[in-house]
């Protein structure tokens, strides 16, 4: 428990390049989780996403967001640093305010607006990764920025310029004949990214910026999500082998393990999978892998996960 917040409790994840503060609730029925159900519902039934944000809203992911790229050649991946953490309480005020009020005047004030945020933060600064208002709040603050930034990429004249953002994963694609990397393209659609990022308080990871010429490669890894194409030039999103391999022995140990947090990971992973390739991801295991699955009566990997209770 915090005990300036008496409704929450924090605790810390490692990821590969950071430690990442998480919020949570002290309950499901708490005070402070209930306003934001309110809060979430009253934004959600008021604010009209950006076209470009696939993060966070309903019947848009990260299948939609990789998708969206399917049939382009060339990629430039870039990452917010920090974004959630970085975001300025005054702008997303003016922002909410903006927002809230474009289709019909005087549903919100700015006064309530600092309220708002005020209920859905923690720090002077930022939002709570783990706060159910926070993914709609962060979508407010920067669907300018999305707009503004995809009107700058059309400005170059790239062939079927295509722009994307899953929270603070930014895709930039287009179509190129070339098998030379352009250096100078991705410097510049980088540099126009981390400009625009200015007039917001934020920044790119420059670390994280990187570039993907499919003409060269087989396959791009966009928020999870693998866009590969064989030498036909025939395009199809995967979750990629190891996923799918550490799926098939998570599930074989579910057969006889009392681990409920292991057991509703393998459900919550085979969900995951079936979201991205729909059918047929059992064609990867060798016929070694799927012979022990027919030895403990299923016919298939997704059966035997489904029989798990």
């Amino acid at each position: 428990m915090n005990e300036q917040h008496p409704d929450i409790t924090t605790y810390y994840i490692r990821t590969k390049n950071k430690t990442r503060k998480i919020v949570s609730y002290i309950s499901d029925d708490c005070e402070l989780r209930n306003t934001h159900l309110k809060i979430n519902n009253f934004l959600e039934r008021r604010f009209i996403p950006s076209i470009f944000s696939k993060g966070y809203i309903k019947n848009r992911s990260i299948y939609h967001n990789a998708q969206s790229h399917m049939y382009n050649d060339y990629f430039i991946l870039m990452d917010i640093k920090d974004f959630f953490h970085s975001i300025c309480h005054k702008q997303l005020a003016q922002k909410i305010f903006y927002e809230i009020n474009l289709t019909k005047s005087n549903q919100i004030n700015l006064l309530e607006c600092y309220k708002l945020i005020s209920l859905c933060s923690i720090d002077s600064r930022g939002l709570p990764l783990g706060f159910i208002t926070s993914p709609i709040l962060s979508n407010i603050y920067l669907k300018d920025f999305d707009n503004i930034f995809y009107g700058k990429l059309k400005e170059l004249n790239l062939d079927n310029i295509i722009y994307t953002r899953y929270a603070d994963d930014l895709t930039v694609s287009y179509k190129t004949k070339s098998t030379v990397k352009d250096v100078n393209m991705e410097a510049k659609i980088a540099e126009t990214a981390s400009n625009i990022l200015k007039r917001y308080g934020l920044k790119l990871n420059n670390r994280k910026t990187r570039s993907i010429n499919l003409n060269v490669s087989n396959h791009v890894r966009i928020t999870g999500v693998n866009i590969t194409k064989n030498n036909y030039n025939f395009r199809h999103l995967t979750v990629g082998r190891s996923i799918k391999n550490q799926l098939y022995w998570d599930a074989l140990k579910c057969i006889d393990s009392d681990n409920d947090l292991l057991k509703n990971k393998v459900k919550g992973m085979l969900s995951f999978v079936l979201s991205i390739e729909k059918a047929g991801f059992e064609t990867c295991y060798s016929d070694l892998m799927m012979a022990k699955v027919y030895s403990l009566g299923f016919s298939s990997l997704a059966e035997l996960i489904m029989s798990i209770k």
